[in-house]
């Protein structure tokens, strides 16, 4: 099992790496682009261990950080944490369909109090948080709540960041907003339909489900 984890810690960090340079919407508010990584994570958090997503993440965010690709010319030092932050929101979600909602909670929050963006964007944190709930019932859905987990966990950062660290102002939210519906859709359904072809036909067997 360790060596199968490790071998899927090298070929997700290289995926990702790699997705870094595949562009799927521009970044507004920096010189940075969005990139198909966004569907790598998702499967970084569901199909490893919670320490192997943690080192694959890592090594995600390293490469993306040395190579000053997709969102690293913008986040600087603070790229690395995005990933691994998503990847454990993900990995914990994997165990518990309801780990992620106290990170939701905690990223809205801070999202009124701080951005002076628009109301509208607590519409993700919303989805998140309402299939979180819905999966405690519906089992079936605990492949999508994972990969909204984890790409909603990252997106959290990634605002905290926007916020904190180049300072967003208010107004540029609801310009940002459309961009981040697409981006966040296109990381859900990519990492769901690459989650379920993986489980089912490479034969990867998942812990916790």
């Amino acid at each position: 099992m360790k060596t199968k984890q490790i071998a899927l810690v090298a070929t997700l960090a290289a995926s990702y790496a790699l997705m870094n340079y595949l562009p799927i919407s521009v970044y507004i508010g920096g010189d940075a682009l969005i990139t198909a990584n966004v569907m790598i994570l998702p499967l970084i958090a569901y199909l490893l261990d919670l320490e192997y997503a943690i080192m694959a993440a890592l090594i995600s965010g390293l490469a993306m950080y040395f190579t000053g690709t997709a969102i690293a010319p913008v986040y600087g030092p603070f790229t690395l944490l995005i990933p691994v932050g998503g990847a454990l929101v993900g990995a914990l979600t994997k165990r518990n369909c309801m780990a992620a909602f106290p990170w939701i909670a905690i990223g809205a929050i801070l999202y009124v109090l701080y951005s002076g963006g628009t109301l509208l964007w607590l519409a993700l944190y919303g989805v998140a948080g309402v299939l979180n709930v819905m999966t405690i019932k519906f089992k079936q859905l605990r492949v999508v709540n994972n990969c909204v987990s984890t790409t909603i966990g990252e997106l959290i950062l990634m605002d905290i960041g926007s916020i904190f660290l180049l300072g967003f102002p208010g107004f540029l939210w609801i310009i940002i907003f459309p961009f981040a519906v697409y981006e966040r859709t296109i990381a859900v359904l990519g990492s769901a339909v690459l989650i379920n072809g993986l489980t089912k036909y490479a034969s990867i067997k998942i812990e916790n489900e």
